[in-house]
């Protein structure tokens, strides 16, 4: 017997090597090519002023960079603004008589800012030598992060750490009352400290802390429980399919540091009904925007939560733990001869 295992240790260790690496592959592909990728795809921008001027404007713009916006015909500079402000555009351009301004908010995307930033106005320049353009920010980054990059570098830390929550708690806690508030004693705090970690410390976010609070608590839960109802339901393999769809997809194509109309389509879109990339939207808008925008990521978080708490609950367990009562299960049996 000691031989045999002998000869199978080689051919194990290549096996594991081997699926390790196809690993790494597949891994270096989805995030290098996400990012290697990035350009916009209707991407929102506002557009006001003179009929004539606007309709010239998008479709120049149109024949040089083709679908790479959605233009959105506002009335005039206030409402320009309010588009941005309201995050229903990433930027804004108003035609005006003594000049064009672009209204960005880098707090939206700092990488697209940057980008309408440095793109846009030498585009206009370039038609018009005369043409005078400028550049106001209107929802700046804090003070203390600047470049923004405090929010979407901690969305990866708190993935891996929500899904191995999940896990634990999916596989090793039998008692299905015990998962659940697991999962939601995880959530409170995960959400407790990543904001003060965020907001207290690095000062990378901004507004109401009570409410920042609320939504990594939820987008704790939407992993965690998430990855702990389909662990519960397949075993080890609903972690595999957890950290497969929300980390290996969902953060590449999240568009956390970018914007997901950057990321190639359709996967920009499809990972929104993530949780990262909806955890991404519902925390910008919270912390930086009053909560405009933030709806439809608070929505899919939501659901994930309450599927993942559903799944959690209700199901006896996985394989390993459905084999073995629950704890009391054999003093509520009746009593056989």
């Amino acid at each position: 017997m000691q031989a045999v295992e002998s000869d199978n240790k080689p051919a194990r260790i290549v096996a594991i090597v081997s699926v390790i690496v196809v690993l790494q592959v597949v891994l270096v592909l989805l995030f290098a090519w996400a990012s290697s990728r990035q350009a916009p795809h209707n991407l929102p921008l506002a557009v006001a002023g003179p009929e004539p001027a606007v309709k010239a404007l998008v479709v120049g713009i149109e024949q040089a960079k083709p679908g790479a916006f959605e233009f959105i015909t506002v009335a005039d500079d206030p409402a320009a603004q309010a588009a941005v402000t309201n995050r229903d555009a990433y930027g804004a351009l108003v035609l005006g008589r003594s000049g064009t301004t672009l209204y960005t908010a880098p707090a939206a995307s700092t990488s697209v800012a940057n980008m309408l930033a440095q793109a846009l106005p030498a585009a206009l320049t370039e038609a018009n030598p005369q043409a005078r353009v400028s550049v106001q920010p209107l929802v700046p980054n804090p003070p203390d992060d600047p470049n923004g990059l405090g929010l979407p570098s901690s969305l990866t830390p708190l993935g891996i750490t929500s899904i191995a929550a999940g896990a634990a708690i999916g596989l090793l806690i039998r008692r299905r009352s015990d998962r659940v508030w697991a999962l939601l004693g995880f959530a409170v705090l995960a959400g407790v400290f990543s904001t003060w970690a965020l907001q207290g410390v690095i000062g990378a976010l901004t507004g109401t802390w009570l409410a920042n609070a609320g939504v990594m608590a939820l987008l704790s839960l939407g992993i965690s429980a998430g990855t702990a109802g389909l662990a519960t339901l397949v075993g080890v393999g609903g972690v595999g399919l957890s950290a497969a769809v929300v980390f290996f997809f969902g953060m590449p194509f999240a568009g956390a540091a970018t914007a997901w109309q950057m990321v190639p389509t359709p996967w920009g879109q499809i990972a929104q009904y993530l949780p990262v990339g909806a955890g991404n939207t519902a925390l910008r808008g919270v912390a930086f925007f009053d909560g405009a925008g933030a709806t439809p990521g608070l929505v899919v978080l939501a659901v994930w939560a309450v599927v993942g708490l559903l799944l959690t609950g209700l199901l006896r367990g996985s394989a390993h733990a459905a084999s073995e009562p629950e704890p009391g299960a054999e003093a509520a049996a009746p009593a056989t001869a």
